[in-house]
């Protein structure tokens, strides 16, 4: 049986051409395409491809929405395809349950040889930024702590822990699950360096970037 893929890129170029080379192949059948965050969540629940190739700079949060399908559909393999060659963005998606970390640099060969290594159980990242990247997840103290780049849900969940809010309130006010909430503080603790809870909000509050400089409240007053 081909292996199901579906691409998730804003750019309709980009997108079309992966579509259609793809579409060629004997070994893949394309069940999907969309341009956003929001896409890739609805393409996953209701496609259900065993990958998933999915751009970090769309519209939403790429990150947000890696970690929600990994976590309701642990077994589709998520590929972040992306130009970004930054040590930190690889790093945060590889944490969010992405499987591999391709450059849009790369040749056709190049990523189909890619997915080709995830599918077989790897995890695969550019080789040109492997070594960083497996370096940086080996010694945390090689990241910078002053720049942690939490993304909006993250800093969301930590202004409420702030407030105090426990993981049921948390998820109550953000409209997601329990189990996310606690998803994302496993994720907070490996960026902030903090072995628990406590460590967390106190890391936080050294944060000038976290609970104070962004301002998460629409018109009305609600969290965002």
């Amino acid at each position: 049986m081909p292996t199901s893929i579906a691409f998730i890129d804003d750019h309709p170029i980009l997108r079309e051409g992966l579509v259609g080379l793809f579409s060629k192949y004997e070994d893949f059948a394309v069940v999907g395409s969309g341009a956003s965050a929001a896409d890739a969540i609805a393409i996953a629940t209701e496609k259900q491809p065993d990958v998933l190739l999915i751009d970090l700079q769309m519209p939403g949060n790429a990150l947000d929405a890696i970690a929600r399908i990994r976590t309701k559909s642990p077994s589709i393999i998520i590929m972040a395809f992306t130009a970004s060659d930054r040590i930190d963005h690889a790093i945060n998606a590889l944490e969010a349950g992405a499987n591999g970390y391709v450059l849009k640099g790369s040749t056709a060969g190049e990523l189909t040889a890619a997915i080709n290594s995830v599918i077989g159980g790897e995890t695969f990242v550019t080789p040109s930024l492997a070594s960083k990247v497996i370096a940086a997840l080996r010694l945390p103290s090689m990241r910078d702590a002053s720049n942690p780049n939490l993304s909006v849900r993250e800093e969301q969940i930590v202004k409420l822990l702030l407030k105090g809010c426990t993981n049921k309130a948390i998820g109550a006010r953000l409209s997601i699950s329990e189990k996310t909430v606690k998803h994302y503080m496993t994720l907070l603790m490996q960026k902030l360096d903090a072995r628990n809870r406590l460590e967390v909000v106190l890391a936080a509050q050294k944060l000038s970037n976290v609970g104070g400089s962004r301002d998460w409240r629409s018109p009305d007053g609600t969290l965002n």
